[in-house]
C-alpha cells in the first residue's frame, strides 16, 4: 500500500508540473520553483483525504482484488474523451443556433457497477467536461445527470462512456450501467 502511496504522489507530481509550465508558458527558474512548491503544496494537502479515500475503498473491498487504473489505457480514453467533448459541443451549438430544435431536459439516474471509487470519479467528471449534460449527485453506485437534450445522454444509456470508464481498469467490462430511469422535465424530481 506505501508502495503505490509513492508511486501516485510521484505520478500526481508530474502531472501537477506539467499542467503548471504548460499554463505558465515560461521556462525560467523562478516559475519552475514556483511550479515545484505548488505542487509539492498541494500535495501535502491532499494528503489526509487520499489516505481516507484509501482506507475506505480498502476496508469496502477487504477479501476482493482491487483494480488498478491501465495507465497505458489512458492515452486512448483521453482522445476519445476529447472526441467525445467536440461532438457534444457540436450538437449544443447546434441546438443554440436553431432555437426550433426541441430542447427536451430530463435527469437521468443510473446505477454503475464500476469497480471503485476513483472510477466513479473519473465518470462523473467525463460527464461534466461533455457539453450537454452535468454529474449532479454521486451516492454510492448510483448517479444522477442533467441532460439538455436526448442527445446529451446517449452515451451514458448506450453505455459507450462508461463502458470506457471500465476499460481504465479492466480489460473487458461487462455492462456497467443498469437500472436507469429517465425523469422528463418536472415529472417525478
Amino acid at each position: 500500500m506505501k508502495q503505490l502511496f509513492k508511486t501516485n504522489s510521484i505520478i500526481q507530481f508530474v502531472l501537477l508540473m506539467a499542467v503548471w509550465l504548460m499554463m505558465s508558458g515560461h521556462y525560467d527558474l523562478t516559475h519552475i520553483s514556483m511550479g515545484i512548491i505548488s505542487s509539492v503544496i498541494v500535495l501535502l494537502l491532499h494528503i489526509p483525504l487520499r489516505k481516507f479515500y484509501a482506507e475506505e475503498e480498502a476496508t469496502a473491498l477487504k477479501g476482493v482484488k482491487p483494480y488498478r487504473l491501465r495507465i497505458m489505457r489512458m492515452f486512448f480514453y483521453v482522445p476519445w474523451l476529447i472526441w467525445q467533448i467536440v461532438i457534444a459541443s457540436l450538437q449544443v451549438a447546434v441546438l443554440v443556433l436553431k432555437p426550433k430544435m426541441p430542447v427536451d431536459p430530463s435527469l437521468i439516474r443510473f446505477k454503475t457497477n464500476l469497480p471503485n471509487t476513483s472510477a466513479k470519479v473519473i465518470l462523473a467528471n467525463s460527464i461534466t467536461l461533455t457539453p450537454g449534460t452535468i454529474t449532479l449527485r454521486v451516492s454510492g453506485d448510483e448517479f444522477l445527470v442533467h441532460a439538455v437534450m436526448d442527445e446529451s445522454s446517449s452515451g451514458i444509456l448506450d453505455d459507450s462512456l462508461p463502458g470506457e470508464v471500465a476499460k481504465l481498469y479492466e480489460k473487458k467490462p461487462d455492462q456497467v450501467v443498469h437500472d436507469v430511469e429517465i425523469i422528463k422535465s418536472g415529472a417525478k424530481l
